[in-house]
């Protein structure tokens, strides 16, 4: 099959506009190549397409057209590059996007704060954006309680660990921060790393139960005291 007879097969024509149709002629490559075709950067595509949210087109490929399009971290590219896997196409979810209107009501609703890092954040491209809690690829949905404030930086992390992950997202901290926990690095000293992890054998229970429990506790008494 030929990149123009693939083409012919999208469930919308009229959807696949001269960026998406730039994307998927570049990922296809030559006809010789096999499938999977071979990884394309994102800096690539990126300047391809002349589009900061090349990506967003991508992924609209994928789930409004079906098409078998991959992401991941390429360690080649010092970061992330698209693939086509198949010629076959899967049945196509459809990704609506929030109004303005909708958009700024979540926003106020929590004071302009990110629900991952709690950073008071200005909307826009690089500022607090509206998030999937479930991507659509995933079996979420379009319902606005499937949406969440983000920043970019932890949309982007986000998005980056949803790849390829298999796990439940109904226990998923970046799906449920509120419910599930915000995951944070801490330094804490060896001695003390390995008396929580000596509490946990004995107790059962897990490190991070073991750690917000010593937390609550030291700031309940000192908030007495």
């Amino acid at each position: 099959m030929d990149i123009d007879s693939y083409i012919d097969k999208l469930p919308s024509k009229r959807k696949l506009s001269a960026v998406k149709e730039k994307i998927l002629r570049r990922l296809w490559g030559n006809e010789n190549d096999t499938f999977p075709k071979p990884w394309v950067s994102s800096a690539e595509l990126l300047t391809l397409t002349d589009q900061k949210y090349f990506d967003r087109r991508a992924r609209e490929l994928r789930d409004q057209l079906g098409c078998d399009l991959e992401s991941m971290y390429i360690e080649a590219f010092s970061g992330h590059g698209w693939r086509i896997n198949s010629p076959n196409l899967s049945e196509v979810q459809d990704r609506d996007y929030l109004t303005q209107s909708q958009k700024n009501k979540l926003f106020e609703a929590v004071g302009f704060v990110c629900s991952t890092c709690g950073k008071k954040v200005t909307p826009g491209v690089r500022g607090l954006q509206a998030d999937h809690k479930v991507p659509l690829s995933r079996g979420g949905g379009n319902e606005i309680a499937n949406w969440q404030p983000m920043c970019n930086n932890c949309n982007v992390g986000k998005r980056r660990a949803c790849e390829g992950c298999a796990l439940n997202c109904n226990t998923c901290s970046w799906a449920f921060p509120e419910k599930c926990g915000i995951p944070t690095l801490l330094s804490i000293g060896e001695r003390t790393l390995r008396r929580v992890d000596e509490y946990t054998k004995k107790s059962g229970e897990s490190r991070n139960q073991v750690m917000e429990d010593a937390a609550n506790y030291y700031l309940d008494n000192k908030s007495e005291n």
